[in-house]
């Protein structure tokens, strides 16, 4: 196509070109504008089945999640039978830099070996952590024992130790150094994070066992009340299912999205746990603080885990010899029903150990809620702190004892060398299939993010094929909104309108209606003072009788004449008296028919 630059009206001298050049311009535009609406029917048809082959593609990529996740959780459930359900790990604190120890103790990475006067006690853990040891290197070995509470597991990790051992330390921390609790709320979130095969509801609860009786440190606190005149909730009761399932009514259950929001409600119970100052620990606990996160695992499709797990994070108080710490008074009192409640979970320890029939978790409270964390299918974890201190080489001698009978719970655990290596061997080849099905779940859940977003493109381009507008998405929210708040709250089957009782209200309603006319609220009628009547008749009316309207005789307009938009009260609630050159009578019911005296009777004919 040619065109001259005159069709245009410009000047040939105004550019390059002269007027025998030619200007070509392309026969297409070079900007391609497509309706993508118009779509054509193979296309359609093509964009469906893309779709349908992709969500076949997506239902197998999710079936092998879960067989993955499957691999991982008996892998890891084996490393765990290996180990043992039961496990005893000790720390060790050094010994204060004005107490020189004097009975020499040697730690080994799982023996401690205690020699005194001639005698020599051997005393055999899971893992020992010395004095130089860290946070880190102690969290480094709880880590693994997180992912069970997350397989459905129950979970119980305990600190326990005489008092001024550091339990508190190991499992609060401090700013820089965060203990056990502030790492495992981090720790399960992570995890959360990255297991796309199955969603997480996690509630937190914070208790102490105080004297025998139970305190809620999250109960919520009157915004009147001071911090040093607050009580913790102590109207606690524990249940007990068939089955065993412990239940604490009343506690205040706060469910957890995130990291932050777990830390402050921790930091809370923290601060209203009871403490107190003794000889030997300036900021001594004086009751049992447990933490509790529950944790709801939903769409999982694969057995052998219970869908509602519970992890307990318990900083036991520590035992103590009173003639020691100096305790008198309330203080006294407090170090006693410590060392009750621990002789009580000694008790159940040794029960358990000698695989008695009768466990004696009723003994105390902190066994009772326990119960159901300490027995079959849980994991238990307890963290022993001794001090290398001279003053505390009794102590620590009883706590050593006291481990050795947790560790004896569950039978054979003293193994020869040999088994020892081939156990070792085993646990190495578990961890390695639980890395590769770890990378492998990685690399399928890219793979669903992918398809998962394929999906959604396919389907809006077919939405947009079929010329679906966008207004009707919003209109059929809008009209669903009202029916889901409807049944949002259901009614009771026997709290339902039938037709019978609807009908009865109705009629009831009438009834009622036709009474009230009848009513007439008289007041004294003065016949020969003012010679006035005052009548008040209530201004219901049967909804079946037709209402009637009598017209006005009179030439002259008169304001007592009633018409039909007037209302027909002539008294109002204190009462009024009409002239008595007026012998005017009004009521509100044109057949209201009153007797009064001869002269000033008159005929309904003169009303009209």
């Amino acid at each position: 196509m040619v065109l001259q630059l005159e069709d245009f009206g410009l000047d040939p001298s105004d550019g390059p070109a002269t007027e025998s050049e030619p200007v070509e311009l392309p026969s297409t535009p070079s900007v391609v504008y497509m309706d993508v609406s118009v779509v054509p029917e193979h296309d359609k048809s093509g964009l469906a089945s893309t779709i349908s082959s992709l969500q076949a593609e997506m239902w197998q990529l999710r079936s092998r999640q879960r067989n993955l996740d499957a691999k991982r959780r008996e892998a890891l459930d084996r490393i765990l039978d290996i180990k043992g359900s039961i496990r005893v790990f000790c720390r060790v604190k050094s010994a204060d830099e004005r107490k020189v120890a004097t009975v020499p103790i040697s730690i080994e990475a799982e023996k401690i070996t205690i020699r005194s006067v001639g005698t020599r006690k051997d005393f055999v853990v899971d893992r020992v952590f010395s004095p130089e040891s860290t946070q880190d290197d102690v969290f480094r070995e709880v880590q693994p024992i997180l992912r069970s509470a997350l397989d459905g597991h129950n979970v119980c990790i305990l600190a326990y130790g005489q008092t001024g051992t550091g339990k508190t330390h190991t499992m609060e921390g401090i700013s820089d150094q965060p203990g056990i609790v502030p790492r495992t709320i981090e720790e399960l979130f992570h995890q959360i994070s990255q297991d796309k095969s199955a969603s997480f509801t996690l509630s937190m609860s914070m208790l102490e066992v105080y004297m025998g009786s139970l305190r809620d440190l999250l109960v919520h606190r009157h915004s009147s009340a001071r911090s040093f005149h607050w009580i913790p909730k102590c109207n606690l009761s524990i249940l007990s299912s068939s089955d065993g399932v412990v239940e604490i009514e009343g506690l205040t259950d706060v469910p957890v999205t995130d990291a932050k929001q777990a830390y402050r409600w921790y930091a809370r119970g923290k601060h209203a746990r009871s403490t107190s100052w003794t000889n030997v620990n300036d900021a001594s606990s004086r009751s049992h603080c447990l933490t509790r996160i529950t944790i709801l695992r939903s769409n999982d499709a694969v057995g052998g885990g219970k869908p509602v797990s519970k992890l307990w994070l318990v900083d036991l108080g520590g035992s103590e010899r009173l003639l020691k710490t100096g305790a008198t008074g309330q203080t006294l009192d407090e170090g006693r029903a410590i060392n009750l409640s621990l002789s009580a979970l000694g008790d159940v320890i040794a029960a358990l150990r000698m695989r008695r029939s009768h466990i004696p978790y009723r003994n105390s409270k902190l066994t009772q809620i326990l119960s159901d964390s300490l027995g079959n299918n849980s994991k238990v974890l307890m963290i022993l702190h001794i001090s290398l201190g001279d003053d505390d080489a009794a102590e620590t001698v009883c706590s050593l004892s006291f481990a050795k009978r947790v560790r004896a719970v569950e039978a054979n655990r003293e193994l020869s060398e040999e088994t020892k290596k081939r156990k070792q061997q085993s646990i190495t080849e578990l961890e390695q299939h639980i890395q590769e099905a770890e990378e492998e779940l990685q690399r399928v859940s890219k793979q669903m993010e992918m398809a998962e977003k394929l999906i959604q493109e396919k389907t809006e381009i077919l939405r947009v094929a079929h010329q679906l507008p966008d207004e009707m998405a919003p209109e059929t929210q809008a009209a669903e909104k009202p029916i889901r708040a409807t049944h949002a709250v259901p009614v009771p089957r026997f709290m339902a309108s039938t037709e019978c009782s609807r009908l009865r209200q109705k009629t009831a309603e009438l009834t009622g209606r036709s009474r009230a006319m009848s009513v007439v609220d008289r007041r004294p009628i003065d016949l020969f003072g003012s010679q006035s009547l005052s009548c008040s008749v209530h201004d219901h009316v049967m909804p079946t009788k037709k209402k009637r309207t009598w017209p006005c005789k009179r030439s002259d307009p008169s304001p007592h004449c009633n018409t039909p938009n007037e209302s027909h009260n002539i008294m109002d609630s204190k009462g009024s008296s009409l002239p008595r050159s007026k012998k005017v009578v009004s009521a509100s019911n044109p057949n209201l028919r009153v007797t009064l005296h001869r002269q000033h009777r008159r005929r309904m004919s003169d009303l009209i």
